[in-house]
């Protein structure tokens, strides 16, 4: 029988893709200026071939973040990038997976910033949370067994970022108050 759980996975990995592309915008920008050296991390995938022909794609295994580089002062960074459609209050905890933050927490310890991006749709703004921060809400929440109120990181301890200094989306200035 064919597993079917691929599709679940395949829309959730396309939902955020306009706001992905902002940030690959940036990257570019970031590059060309000299600033930093970040790329995206593919997330493997499984080819189901019929002869020559491909019949069918699914993501296998867990992928750590979206993405991963550095920035010119030598500091390695790690961050994944999340849109939210309908919520009001902050970024969802249960759109971080459990793998990302198990990344973050070890990211972290051996000294490199890692962060989440998020794109909140009603409003139109995007928002860097470091890491820390993250991983603050996601025990808490888990703490709480995922109870109402400790569900979500709110939009008030998330940093806005924008265009700047012609970068797409300049999310290495919510580095300054983390570095």
């Amino acid at each position: 029988m064919l597993d079917t759980s691929y599709k679940k996975n395949y829309k959730m990995a396309n939902k955020g893709k306009a706001f992905e592309e902002e940030i690959i915008k940036s990257n570019e920008g970031y590059k060309s200026r000299g600033i930093a050296l970040v790329q995206k991390i593919s997330t493997p995938w499984q080819v189901i071939r019929k002869g020559k022909k491909i019949v069918s794609a699914f993501p296998v295994g867990k992928s750590t973040l979206d993405f991963r580089g550095t920035v010119k002062s030598g500091i390695s960074i790690s961050f994944d990038c999340k849109e939210v459609a309908t919520e009001t209050r902050g970024l969802p905890l249960k759109n971080i997976e459990e793998h990302q933050i198990e990344y973050i927490r070890e990211a972290l310890a051996i000294g490199e910033v890692s962060f989440i991006l998020c794109y909140m749709k009603m409003f139109d703004k995007r928002y860097f949370t470091p890491g820390p921060i993250v991983v603050e809400y996601w025990d808490r929440w888990k703490a709480n067994k995922g109870r109402a109120g400790f569900n979500y990181i709110p939009i008030n301890v998330m940093i806005q970022i924008k265009s700047r200094n012609g970068i797409v989306l300049d999310y290495l200035e919510g580095l300054e108050g983390v570095i």
